[in-house]
């Protein structure tokens, strides 16, 4: 299932500072080139190997882009946009 980008995020969006941050992933501020819109990119760290506890599973990651594609509610951050690296997947989502 090809649900992320295997573009640069950074192609797309200006990475700006940092808002927070937990044990697999970093949140910035982005700003949208196109539009100029602000959002917050979700930086997590994929697991490099099966046999390593650092990092998120893929299945997982899937998992939580699916139910954020799914979910449409007021309190519920919105999903705008997924990108994929090497070692990260980039979610772009309502700031």
């Amino acid at each position: 299932m090809e649900l992320f980008k295997q573009q640069d995020v950074e192609d797309f969006y200006e990475i700006g500072e940092e808002l927070g941050s937990g044990q697999f992933a970093i949140v910035k501020r982005c700003r949208e080139r196109s539009s100029g819109l602000d959002y917050a990119a979700k930086f997590i760290k994929k697991r490099q190997s099966m046999a390593s506890s650092r990092g998120v599973r893929r299945e997982d990651i899937e998992r939580e882009v699916t139910i954020l594609q799914q979910v449409q509610h007021p309190n519920v951050v919105t999903l705008h946009d997924v990108y994929e690296n090497r070692t990260d997947v980039v979610l772009i989502l309502e700031l």
